[in-house]
């Protein structure tokens, strides 16, 4: 949100039509209501995968659809969802941070396997639903009563992948409170 006040503005925009000044709890229906969050998110899922590389061993040979190749039987086959996430046959301009990616008519020829920040398919995350109601409810908290203040752009970040993708010089952020700021104007 730091790099992108364009971004985080018109998220401030969703967040205040649907709450105004109230400071009622989130509701189920309200996380229903957040499109545009929830799109920020899905992109930044696609930019920065928690887990980028995911690893699975084939319990029979498999032979690729894309190309006459048959990887055998006990094969440990990684997949890079870092990469797979940055294909520009995928995502036009891939390393640029735009929610529109997921706009459902930008998405729905999209195959499954395009954007998997959970993994995909039978050994996916059991979680990724819930992760995502509790991603949306914590930033919308988060926007309610702050503005999140520039830091170096994402560009710039220097990323480690270990047993989920991080930064390597933490993730610091710097906020301002929104009433002190509607102040300023």
């Amino acid at each position: 949100m730091g790099c992108r006040p364009d971004i985080q503005e018109k998220c401030l925009q969703e967040v205040d039509s649907l709450f105004g000044d109230s400071d009622r709890y989130i509701t189920f229906e309200d996380t229903l209501e957040l499109k545009y969050l929830e799109r920020c998110i899905m992109e930044t899922l696609r930019l920065f995968p928690p887990v980028p590389l995911i690893s699975r061993q084939l319990e029979e040979e498999m032979k690729l659809s894309s190309c006459d190749v048959v990887i055998p039987k006990n094969t440990t086959v990684v997949v890079a969802t870092y990469r797979t996430h940055r294909r520009d046959d995928i995502y036009p301009n891939p390393d640029y941070f735009d929610p529109d990616n997921f706009l459902p008519e930008r998405s729905a020829n999209r195959h499954y396997y395009s954007f998997i920040p959970f993994s995909a398919g039978p050994r996916s995350c059991v979680g990724r639903k819930y992760a995502m109601l509790k991603l949306k409810v914590i930033l919308a908290t988060v926007l309610r009563y702050y503005k999140v203040l520039p830091g170096p752009h994402y560009d710039r970040w220097k990323l480690q992948a270990d047993v989920i993708l991080k930064r390597t010089d933490g993730f610091m952020c710097r906020i301002e409170s929104r009433r002190a700021y509607n102040a300023k104007k």
